[in-house]
């Protein structure tokens, strides 16, 4: 399966989860329903990663995350054993 993949990158003034999974949803938003993973970094290297039109997985689930102690649902990880390509889309700095 091919996984398309956009990392963002926030400005010195942007941080939270809010703000991650806000600009991670408007991206998504512009994009056709196809496998998508939006990772997103704050300036101090904490980042989140969603995934977005996954075949029965809610859009926004977190798939990656800089928390070195976090666990992925079941689900996650049996989509991540799948992926046989990964496609960057772009790579945003705000």
């Amino acid at each position: 399966m091919t996984v398309y993949r956009v990392f963002i990158y926030l400005g010195a003034n942007e941080w939270g989860n809010d703000v991650t999974r806000r600009v991670a949803d408007e991206y998504a938003e512009q994009l056709e329903n196809r496998p998508l993973m939006v990772s997103v970094h704050e300036h101090a290297g904490w980042h989140l990663s969603y995934l977005y039109g996954a075949p029965d997985i809610d859009n926004g689930t977190i798939c990656g995350t800089a928390n070195d102690g976090a666990t992925l649902s079941q689900a996650v990880q049996d989509f991540g054993k799948g992926i046989e390509t990964v496609v960057i889309l772009s790579e945003i700095r705000r």
